[in-house]
């Protein structure tokens, strides 16, 4: 019998997730991507590993056995990669600054500086409100050691020298009309009437914005609003004042909107820049960042999953260092 280790890896991810959908979202890929490795994973041992009755997906007994083996190449993978990078599990202290732009912070950072004292008591977390351009430039300057920020995925920054760049988490766009305004236009004619909520140039919102208007044949013209941050978006949302592009997160959880079946070309991403120690090397309280970083991300998503927020699940990077 001729098995395939990763996929034991990934039948063990779903034992541990307690499903398909969370599964895939700790692996960072699609949940059919999960269904087809499980299956295959059957053709090569030539017995069911899933119970799938009732719309279920538990381990059967042979299942749960392979998902065991699965369980120790995982950990022995992880093993090998703290090795190499230099993040071993030894007792991490001493300063580290976080710098993100505000809707990171408010939605996760905040959280996870929180949680960083309570796994690592000898860490001393330092956390900073920045703009991008500001906190690129701490980074650069030696004046941050890690940075959150929100970006599209056609345009990401280059990291400093010195530094790494990693994606947390990967969602889509969503178009939404104030609910105020009754019955939604869903036509470009209507839209290419409405007044439209724009966002600063150069920012993630700003390039989904101009790659729907492409899409759709809108006019090229100026929007009638702009808001710099979600929350001001949300407020003008409510008061009626325009259509909005935003992330799919963030608009199912803007009160008052009312969203469009419309596709919106691109990625939007949230982002980690961090320092290197050396080449290929992470210090340690860096890598304690990140690897919480990736947990509460993860959280957050199960979270809004489970409340029903959520239309299409994101993709979370939970290996970050």
């Amino acid at each position: 019998m001729d098995v395939d280790p990763r996929r034991l890896v990934v039948l063990h991810t779903v034992h541990q997730a307690g499903g398909i959908a969370a599964a895939a979202r700790l692996l960072g890929i699609s949940a059919s991507a999960v269904s087809q490795t499980v299956r295959r994973l059957e053709q090569e041992t030539g017995v069911p590993l899933l119970d799938r009755a009732d719309g279920r997906a538990e381990l059967t007994r042979t299942g749960l056995a392979l998902a065991a083996y699965g369980g120790r190449i995982a950990d022995e993978l992880s093993a090998a990669e703290r090795e190499l990078t230099g993040t071993g599990p030894a007792d991490i202290e001493g300063p580290v600054v976080i710098g993100s732009v505000l809707a990171v912070l408010t939605t996760l950072v905040a959280r996870v500086t929180a949680s960083l004292v309570e796994h690592h008591p000898g860490l001393r977390p330092e956390l900073r409100e920045t703009s991008a351009p500001d906190g690129l430039r701490a980074l650069r300057q030696g004046a941050l050691d890690v940075l959150l920020i929100t970006g599209d995925q056609e345009h990401r920054p280059d990291p400093p020298p010195g530094c790494g760049l990693k994606v947390l988490a990967q969602e889509q766009y969503r178009v939404g009309v104030p609910a105020a305004w009754g019955e939604p236009p869903t036509e470009a004619a209507e839209l290419a009437a409405v007044p439209w909520i724009g966002a600063p140039e150069g920012s993630a919102r700003a390039w989904a914005h101009a790659r729907l208007v492409t899409e759709l044949g809108l006019p090229d013209r100026p929007t009638a609003h702009r808001a710099t941050n979600w929350s001001a978006a949300a407020a003008m949302v409510r008061a009626g004042l325009g259509a909005v592009v935003l992330p799919s997160s963030v608009a199912s959880r803007t009160p008052g909107l009312t969203l469009l079946p419309l596709p919106v070309p691109g990625t939007f991403e949230t982002l980690v820049l961090h320092r290197l120690a050396a080449p290929g090397r992470i210090a340690a309280p860096v890598a304690a960042v990140l690897t919480r970083l990736a947990e509460v991300t993860l959280d957050v998503a199960e979270e809004l999953s489970r409340a029903g927020l959520l239309e299409r699940e994101p993709v979370v990077r939970t290996v970050l260092v």
